[in-house]
């Protein structure tokens, strides 16, 4: 048996999704809101999570830019265009107003529309942004640490955030969720959605931003879960309900980059 030990440190918000860069150790975090942030958690000790550490939320290092990546209201966030990152300070992490997104919105941090699967890949991760966009369909945003991350050198070369994916139409993309990397380097993502028709799919998407359709299930069910088997040769996903995991094998690391 292990004791369960709440990791306070990390913040009081509505947590979807993390990722750990091994670099680093320094953990990434995904928020579940409308108007949700994005945050990281700089360990003390990295790899020692419950010895404690900073949290912070990610701002556009040019305020100029605004602060809403979600593009409800006009494109404010153009496709594929870099801007650097600054990352803010958060304090009362604990938050037992469930304030924090609030309190860090405030300060200059980036509203992303509900954050939730992410990746760490080849150097640099993406995040899914569920009802991000113009059409409120999806969004993926990647970013690349700085190579001074979490250090004081950062700022002088700061880590880049860019929207690499938006969806304009159900049939591109529809609600994306969980996210994983292909070992041929494509993102493979899984669609959360329920509007009709009742159909949910693995999207991939090439390194240059394509879309393309890779499976579909027809019902009202989330796909989830999607990981490779450390060879490479075996996708596992999840089916919500019923209960399920799917093994899908081909020859993935052959397939066109």
């Amino acid at each position: 048996m292990v004791d369960p030990v709440p990791l306070t440190a990390m913040g009081r918000f509505n947590h979807e999704a993390a990722a750990v860069d091994p670099r680093t150790g320094i953990v990434y975090l995904t928020e579940d809101r409308d108007n949700s942030l994005f945050y990281r958690f700089l360990p003390a000790w990295p790899g020692e999570l419950a010895r404690g550490g900073r949290l912070q939320a990610l701002a556009f290092r040019d305020r100029g830019f605004g602060a809403d990546s979600r593009n409800w209201s006009g494109i404010t966030f153009p496709l594929q265009e870099w801007r650097g990152a600054e990352w803010i300070d958060l304090d009362r992490v604990e938050a037992p107003e469930d304030d924090l997104r609030q309190r860090g919105k405030a300060k200059g941090a980036v509203l992303f529309a509900r954050g939730e699967g992410i990746h760490f890949g080849n150097g640099e991760l993406y995040f899914c942004c569920t009802n991000g966009g113009a059409a409120k369909l999806s969004q993926i945003m990647r970013y690349r640490p700085s190579r001074f991350e979490g250090q004081t050198g950062e700022r002088a070369s700061p880590g880049q955030i860019q929207l690499f994916v938006e969806s304009t139409g159900a049939a591109m993309l529809n609600f994306g969720d969980n996210i994983t990397v292909a070992p041929n380097g494509h993102l493979i993502v899984c669609e959360d959605q329920y509007t009709s028709p009742v159909m949910n799919h693995l999207r991939g998407v090439t390194p240059g931003g394509e879309l393309y359709t890779l499976a579909r299930l027809h019902a009202q069910t989330e796909l989830a879960g999607a990981c490779f088997s450390p060879d490479g040769a075996t996708m596992f996903v999840n089916v919500y309900d019923p209960t399920k995991t799917l093994a899908v094998t081909g020859p993935w690391g052959s397939f066109p980059a």
